[in-house]
């Protein structure tokens, strides 16, 4: 049977210094990986994700209830199209409506 031991500051200190000196002594230069690259544009949403919502999905998609998305398209707070009877707020809309930080007061 194995007994789990303690390490003592000392040893600790030793297998770290041990590490960064393996770390030190590569010879090749550490390449960050790809997807940590700030240069590469990062995709906020899925691949199939649709880019326009219906005022239930868009309420659903920010946490507030229907009645209030409803109020909000109406008052002009987030950009939206009229299509047939169906109403279409486009993702981006919704999302720079949230990235102003304009408040609405509606209850549910």
């Amino acid at each position: 049977m194995m007994r789990n031991r303690l390490y003592t500051k000392d040893e600790v200190l030793q297998v770290v210094e041990a590490a960064l000196n393996a770390l030190d002594s590569t010879e090749a230069p550490i390449q960050e990986p790809e997807h940590l690259d700030n240069d590469i544009p990062q995709k906020s949403s899925p691949v199939n994700a649709k880019v326009t919502l219906t005022v239930p999905e868009a309420a659903e998609l920010i946490g507030i209830c229907k009645p209030t998305m409803y109020e909000m398209v109406r008052a002009g707070k987030v950009r939206s199209v009229k299509v047939g009877k169906k109403i279409l707020i486009s993702r981006q809309s919704l999302m720079d409506w949230l990235k102003e930080g304009d408040s609405y007061e509606e209850a549910c």
